[in-house]
């Protein structure tokens, strides 16, 4: 079976019971363990059941096929549905999984956990075109998937989150599910439990005891500075005054230098402005975007992208100028660096570029 995107979470809660060999694979590996414990679950309540979970890899079925096809077709001594679990599958087993479909146990449930397999991948599309087995993708969540992700185990605890502050969280976790959810517990552990709560395991809480802030996150989270960094300047770009301004402010309790922030500003501007006039001479979006050097994040492409079609070559060339005349200031004594820079990057969030495009 392959499935479509909406199949994926509805079949991984309640899987078919017609799929006898699950395949769980995918590049996000936090995903993927997340899904395979999910189905797991549905078979047997204590993954560490030495009676009815048993746990395989690679090598081990290449050494002995009898030895799986034994335990795939054993009964489960205190009755019920047995499980085997195949970790770091691979094309190798192709074979012996094709051979075992043609006549599956129904008592026993094969789940094979693999990293990132291609569309040539044998193994993969033997789970996708087999009416008894089933393939489950684990990419790489977007932003929006991540923002849900953030907003539900935050409400679990009791909390809600701001919106400005749930945006940037979600651009920052981008990459692995474990991390992701690693990092929100320990968010959510920084911000403190009720007396009544049961933990990420147990009921939600059912109640409402605070709210999470940009502040909250820049306090607890690691590798703040590169990622609240990017954010600033996306956010100036997009003339959003408020996530702006929250992260300059902590940038500045952080004791960030003023003049490595305006750079940073100066450079995306620049790399905006260079981009803008490689597509006035001609190149489309996409070979004006590949000229980049370095080339952009895979994760801030669309982002980028948008900010050239808000953007005009003239909108640029203010901003650039807007930017220069602050860095000249902050050089100058009597200015106070941080307030010069900081209404610098307001003005540019407050500015519509399309008002005076030319």
């Amino acid at each position: 079976m392959k499935l479509t995107f909406k199949q994926i979470e509805p079949f991984v809660q309640n899987p078919d019971k017609a799929a006898r060999v699950i395949l769980v694979y995918g590049p996000d590996g936090g995903l993927m363990n997340e899904r395979s414990k999910i189905v797991c679950h549905t078979i047997v309540p204590d993954l560490n059941d030495p009676f009815n979970v048993v746990i395989f890899n690679p090598e081990q079925i290449l050494a002995d096929h009898a030895l799986f096809y034994d335990e795939a077709r054993a009964q489960s001594m205190m009755g019920g549905q047995r499980l085997i679990i195949i970790r770091q599958g691979a094309d190798s087993l192709h074979t012996i999984i094709k051979s075992y479909l043609e006549n599956p146990s129904n008592d026993t449930l094969v789940v094979i956990e693999a990293g990132d397999l291609g569309a040539r991948s044998s193994l993969r599309k033997l789970c996708e075109t087999s009416k008894n087995a089933a393939a489950v993708p684990c990419y790489v969540d977007d932003e929006g998937n991540i923002a849900n992700i953030i907003r539900t185990m935050c409400l679990h605890a009791g909390y809600g989150i701001d919106r400005d502050a749930l945006q940037a969280y979600a651009a920052s976790l981008v990459g692995d599910r474990a991390i992701a959810r690693n990092e929100i517990e320990k968010l959510i552990i920084y911000k403190g439990f009720h007396d009544d709560y049961q933990g990420f395991d147990g009921a939600s809480l059912g109640q409402k005891i605070g709210t999470i802030s940009m502040d909250d996150i820049m306090a607890c989270s690691g590798d703040i500075r590169d990622w609240s960094m990017d954010t600033l300047i996306y956010a100036v770009g997009d003339g959003n005054l408020k996530t702006a301004h929250s992260i300059i402010e902590s940038l500045f309790r952080d004791q960030v230098v003023p003049i490595v922030i305006m750079r940073s500003v100066q450079n995306h501007f620049w790399r905006l402005y260079a981009t803008k006039a490689k597509m006035a001479s001609g190149q489309n979006i996409e070979q004006a975007c590949k000229a980049l050097t370095p080339p952009l994040f895979w994760k801030v492409q669309n982002a980028f992208k948008s900010q050239l079609s808000r953007w005009s070559l003239p909108a640029l060339e203010s901003a650039l100028d807007s930017l220069n005349k602050a860095e000249a200031m902050t050089k100058k004594s009597g200015y106070d660096a941080q307030s010069v820079l900081q209404q610098c990057l307001m003005q540019l969030c407050r500015y519509n570029p399309h008002r005076r495009s030319a």
